[in-house]
């Protein structure tokens, strides 16, 4: 865990997980880059087996850091180079080796300015980030998966989409292709003081429903606690045969001591803002 003085006068504290759970090993990666000029957080997970999956979340992770330390810009056109620039050092990357010629990744990355106090964010497959402002949770991506097709869709009932075996197919993610799908925002917008984000893989996010994000939060005396609450309640429903999981906690100010009002809804303008 660590925290910053951003220098619009807004404190960020963050704190990080990234586990194997009962799988033979981690293809999750998880980082973090921060300075006077802005913060960028990265979660990625990773998939095409040992010496695959986890090399590709890793490549994204570095390359996001790498670039945005490089230039920390939070414009749309910058962040959407480095997800390009991640996807084209997965793909050099499957030319190595026989064993990472398959390899692949989602990626949810979120970016903080220190002067304006403005958040961006990308993300490409089933990776998510929630945000919770005023005790009310928002998620800000929409997941680049077969599942959610079929919920989008209004011929299928929820009962088709919970049996379907593709539900968990992913159609967008690093290293799949030359045309990269991905989601980011026209514009930044703005950050509130007791704003709390949450990245996180599938892994986590199937444990802990965003009722349970919330409550957790009002219980948390810091990221890091808040973060080790939801992860009890992961493995608490599924420990025998958890997926690896990861998750990224960003506070801004201290969202735990922030009580529900009105002021909540101006969180549903962020979906308006969707590319």
């Amino acid at each position: 865990m660590s925290s910053y003085l951003a220098t619009s006068g807004m404190r960020i504290e963050f704190a990080t997980l990234s586990r194997q759970g009962a799988r033979d090993y981690n293809e999750d990666a998880c980082g973090y880059w921060m300075s006077e000029d802005g913060a960028c957080f990265v979660v990625a997970d990773g998939a095409g087996g040992h010496g695959g999956g986890d090399v590709a979340s890793e490549t994204a992770v570095k390359t996001f850091l790498m670039g945005f330390s490089a230039q920390p810009s939070i414009k749309k056109n910058h962040v959407d180079q480095l997800l390009h620039q991640a996807d084209s050092a997965i793909r050099y990357g499957q030319t190595l080796a026989n064993q990472l010629k398959k390899m692949s990744t989602t990626v949810a990355c979120l970016f903080l300015n220190d002067d304006a106090g403005l958040a961006q964010w990308i993300h490409l497959g089933d990776t998510r980030i929630y945000l919770i402002r005023r005790r009310s949770c928002t998620l800000l991506t929409k997941d680049h998966s077969l599942q959610q097709r079929f919920i989008d869709s209004p011929a299928m009932s929820e009962s088709l989409v919970q049996g379907s075996i593709a539900r968990n197919i992913l159609y967008a993610a690093l290293g799949t292709g030359e045309e990269v799908y991905f989601e980011s925002l026209d514009e930044p917008f703005s950050l509130n003081e007791g704003d709390a984000f949450l990245l996180c893989s599938d892994g986590f996010w199937e444990g802990v429903d965003a009722d349970a994000m919330v409550s957790s939060l009002g219980l948390a005396g810091s990221a890091q606690e808040w973060l080790i609450r939801m992860e009890q309640l992961v493995l608490d429903r599924n420990s025998a045969t958890q997926d690896n999981y990861s998750a990224l906690a960003v506070w801004v100010g201290s969202p735990n001591d922030i009580t529900l009002s009105l002021g909540s809804g101006d969180i549903s303008k962020l979906h308006m803002d969707i590319v």
